[in-house]
């Protein structure tokens, strides 16, 4: 693979965990971030290692907040000297109707998805442009297919489509790809966390709705391998001539005629 310095946050567990596995395979030096320290350092770990002479360093904190944004540009530049890749790995949901969805509620889905990501990048631009490198967001199948419960989560993702088909237009002149990953329902922690996760018997009745054809034409969840391997492909040299793509990795869910009831 070309590039060698990568920026992945949330990188703990579930699909950006995958995803930093899968390039450490391919041999690039890391950028690791997220908020849970123990579990960023163990993945930092097993990434090298399968990468053999990479480096792999970590930045921990929130990544809704300002000063750890900047942050994580200077601990990778300090480190790198560069930022080729960029992946913005942003989710988090709170189940309310648009009944119930409070302020707070709106802000905190709004804040992590959204605009974390947006000037996340925006830092990262000026770096991404001298490189020629290209970034991939990670969406999901709710911003073309909303379901119940979901109302300010799909709006979050909607926005991030329309934010990755905006970039790819106007970095195009730099040289610049932006392209999008979107994922059905993943088998990840994301359905195990916050104060309304599924566990014991919920979450498997949960992983069996999910799994109907009727859902995922495929019969069951996405793996967080698949999305990864979506990611690197979109990153490397291979998608060359790909930018303001939405790349579903949902086993035929956006095409599906159902959608799901939380």
């Amino acid at each position: 693979m070309k590039f060698q310095s990568y920026i992945f946050w949330w990188a703990s567990a579930g699909i950006g965990e995958a995803a930093a596995l899968e390039f450490a395979r391919q041999g690039c030096n890391l950028m690791l971030c997220g908020r849970d320290e123990q579990r960023l350092e163990a993945v930092a770990a097993k990434c090298l290692e399968l990468g053999g002479n990479i480096v792999v360093k970590t930045s921990v904190g929130d990544i809704t907040e300002e000063t750890v944004q900047k942050q994580i540009i200077e601990d990778t530049l300090k480190a790198f000297g560069q930022i080729d890749i960029l992946v913005n790995n942003a989710g988090m949901n709170i189940l309310r109707d648009p009944f119930t969805a409070g302020r707070d509620d709106y802000s905190q889905i709004m804040r992590t998805n959204l605009e974390s990501v947006f000037f996340l990048t925006q830092l990262a631009l000026p770096h991404l442009i001298k490189s020629k490198g290209n970034i991939v967001n990670v969406s999901s199948i709710a911003s073309d297919r909303p379901f119940s419960k979901a109302v300010v989560y799909s709006m979050s993702k909607a926005a991030l489509d329309s934010y990755t088909k905006s970039l790819a237009m106007e970095l195009a002149p730099h040289g610049v790809r932006v392209n999008s990953v979107n994922p059905g329902s993943v088998v990840s922690l994301l359905y195990k966390r916050g104060e309304e996760a599924f566990s014991g018997e919920k979450y498997a009745e949960f992983q069996k709705n999910q799994s109907s054809p009727s859902l995922h034409p495929l019969g069951r969840m996405v793996l967080a391998s698949e999305v990864a391997d979506s990611i690197v492909f979109l990153a490397s040299e291979r998608a060359s001539f790909l930018t303001g793509q939405i790349i579903f990795v949902d086993g035929g869910r956006h095409v599906a005629a159902t959608q799901p009831k939380v």
